[in-house]
């Protein structure tokens, strides 16, 4: 009998094995690629703007005026600025691009009001940590516009702060899924976590950011935060709509 009609006497144990096997995340090379076919034409349209944006911050008066006016609004509005910003980014704007779209639930109000609420306050906390990183790394590696600085600042915000952040919301948004129960969250903090569910969404943020936070980083303190926030806007909007793509085709 030829090996292609050999019959299946695998044994269950091998079979587990190859069912493992298949089920297993993919790696980190081929999640990075998967997000680049997928994204990068929205990806290459924000951070083209980004670099837009910034070379007519350098070149052009009327744009540097304008920018210098929102970062007074900035600097006077300190934290609360930053946290209402982010929360209006990254929150209230893709709930209002779902209903646009046609992806929000539909007649459940109280849900739409909850993941409001929640979104919004996550936003406005991820936008806290993220104007006090600023501040800090403009503290303690500089806040000139030298290519080393920059890297060193590209550097601990992708590689050190993005992750932790990222893994913590991962965390965060399964207890929310499963109810606030611990109990039910940990079987998914285990072997695979990383791989499975934080990697995924941290190689695509890589892809988008990296770029991005290069040019934040090569402005004016008191306008990084602003550049930041237009990305983030930027970047929920899209995503929200790519996600509306991805349902109607499947």
């Amino acid at each position: 009998m030829s090996g292609d009609a050999q019959p299946d006497h695998a044994s269950p144990a091998r079979r587990a094995a190859l069912a493992g096997a298949l089920a297993s995340p993919p790696s980190l090379l081929a999640a990075g690629r998967a997000a680049l076919r997928r994204f990068w034409r929205p990806f290459l349209l924000i951070q083209s703007a980004a670099i837009a944006l910034g070379l007519a911050y350098r070149f052009n008066d009327t744009v540097r005026s304008i920018c210098v006016v929102l970062a007074r609004w900035k600097t006077a509005g300190g934290l609360p600025f930053a946290a209402i910003a982010s929360a209006i980014a990254g929150g209230l704007l893709p709930e209002v691009a779902k209903r646009l779209v046609g992806r929000a639930p539909a007649g459940d109000r109280g849900r739409a009001w909850r993941d409001l609420v929640f979104n919004g306050a996550f936003f406005a906390v991820n936008g806290l940590l993220v104007d006090g990183m600023y501040r800090t790394l403009a503290r303690v590696v500089g806040n000139d516009a030298r290519v080393s600085t920059i890297a060193a600042k590209v550097a601990f915000d992708q590689f050190v702060f993005t992750p932790i952040v990222m893994a913590l919301a991962t965390v965060l948004f399964l207890l929310r899924q499963r109810g606030w129960s611990w109990t039910r969250v940990q079987p998914a903090l285990g072997r695979g976590f990383i791989s499975g569910r934080v990697m995924p969404l941290l190689v695509p943020c890589w892809c988008f950011w990296i770029p991005i936070v290069a040019i934040v980083y090569a402005l004016p303190g008191p306008l990084q935060f602003l550049m930041f926030a237009f990305a983030l806007a930027a970047w929920s909007l899209i995503m929200v709509f790519i996600a509306s793509d991805s349902a109607s085709a499947g």
